[in-house]
């Protein structure tokens, strides 16, 4: 089933971003702009697919400073202290993306030219290229009228490629990069370019993902519900029998459920305490904002089962108080998950609840016409194997947190030597 296509993997990887820290994704962004016109000046001719995966690359150069300490800091982390976001970014990369072959363009998008390891990486030139592109963004940004393109010639052979600066120069002349940047017009043009990407249906799901363990970056509580939902509704799913594309389909609603969570200030999302009647009206906001993200850019089914996650069967939920004969399959399951997730997960203002106060809740709700009797049921009668599973999947999931911190060290010291 093509239940997104390749282009829009692109487009929810950005909005997600952008909701979290709109800085590090508009200069993403306009970086992979100036590279993409770069690479088109280069003697070796890419097609145009390889251009848009290099520069949904660049769009992502900077993603490890969601994972650092200086995330409010943009120019800290550009011109200071470099070096934790770039690790942190490759790793990411390596482990978590189809992207494994290129991450090391991440790792030194930041070192000067002569510090750049000497090896046979097939992308060393890249790896120079998008160096100078994000440097000529971060820089016309802050000089504005005063910039000047040509102004780290004086740099070349040491801090910048020369060759990296000459394609600059011939991009700059064939394509008015900086007058289009001011414009907008780039967005145009990457937007053409994005139509390229090709990725297969598992690239898709890496993908995803990975973007799951991004937004863990910045709550491990949103990562631990993900992992924690996903494997509880798939295991429903399974002993409801539902068909593989019905399983195809809860996966990818799954998965996505929470991403409007990104946009919900963890001042509001994590607060010690019970939420008054307007943050709690704030926090609803989530599933709108999931549908803006994803509107168009995934299969109309999984967007429904999206939305509908918090809904009843008695039309007491939200946001369109849907009721039971508007709720299909799938909908029901997610609902059940997503409240298993919600008490069985620890929370910033209490501790999980256990096993047989989960149990007699979920029978409550479904007492009371809210949840699905039926999911209840299979739910209830084999909470403690579906509960076992989820153990599996969030042990695998803090020893991927465990192999990233371990290999940052390891990353660290190497580069330092």
């Amino acid at each position: 089933m093509n239940l997104v296509h390749s282009k829009d993997i692109y487009y929810i990887f950005r909005d997600v971003m952008r909701c979290l820290d709109p800085k590090v994704m508009n200069h993403g962004a306009r970086t992979s702009y100036i590279l993409y016109r770069m690479l088109q000046c280069m003697d070796k001719k890419y097609e145009m697919y390889e251009l848009a995966e290099f520069a949904f690359l660049a769009t992502l150069h900077d993603l490890g400073a969601y994972k650092t300490d200086y995330m409010k800091d943009q120019l800290g982390y550009e011109t200071k202290e470099y070096m934790p976001h770039s690790i942190y970014g490759y790793l990411f990369l390596l482990y978590l993306t189809p992207f494994k072959d290129r991450a090391k363009i991440v790792l030194y998008h930041h070192t000067d030219f002569t510090q750049v390891p000497k090896t046979n990486y097939e992308f060393d030139e890249i790896i120079h290229c998008l160096n100078v592109a994000e440097k000529m963004d971060l820089f016309s940004n802050i000089l504005g009228g005063k910039f000047d393109y040509m102004m780290f010639q004086k740099q070349a052979g040491t801090k910048y490629s020369p060759k990296a600066l000459d394609l600059l120069y011939q991009a700059e002349k064939k394509y008015e990069v900086f007058s289009k940047l001011s414009s907008g017009e780039y967005k145009r043009e990457l937007a053409e370019l994005y139509e390229y990407l090709i990725f297969t249906d598992e690239e898709k799901r890496d993908f995803l993902v990975g973007l799951m363990y991004i937004v863990g970056f910045r709550s491990e509580y949103t990562m631990l519900d993900s992992v924690t939902c996903v494997q509880v509704a798939q295991s429903l799913g399974e002993r409801l029998m539902i068909s593989d594309d019905e399983k195809e389909i809860l996966f990818y609603a799954t998965l996505l459920h929470d991403a409007g969570m990104c946009a919900i200030s963890k001042d509001i999302s994590e607060a010690p305490r019970k939420l008054t009647d307007e943050e709690m009206q704030t926090l609803r906001t989530h599933v709108e904002v999931a549908e803006s993200i994803l509107k168009g850019r995934i299969d109309e089914g999984v967007l429904e089962v999206i939305m509908a996650h918090h809904e009843r069967c008695d039309g007491s939920g939200y946001p369109k108080h849907l009721k039971s004969d508007q709720l299909n399959r799938l909908m029901r399951i997610l609902q059940v998950a997503d409240t298993i997730t919600g008490l069985t997960n620890p929370r910033s203002y209490r501790d999980p609840k256990p096993a047989n106060v989960v149990v007699s809740i979920l029978k409550e709700e479904a007492e009371k016409g809210k949840l699905s009797k039926e999911v209840v049921r299979i739910a209830v009668n084999y909470y403690d194997e579906i509960m076992a599973g989820v153990k599996v999947k969030t042990d695998e999931m803090l020893a991927m947190y465990r192999k990233l911190q371990d290999n940052y060290e390891t990353t660290y010291k190497q580069i330092k030597q």
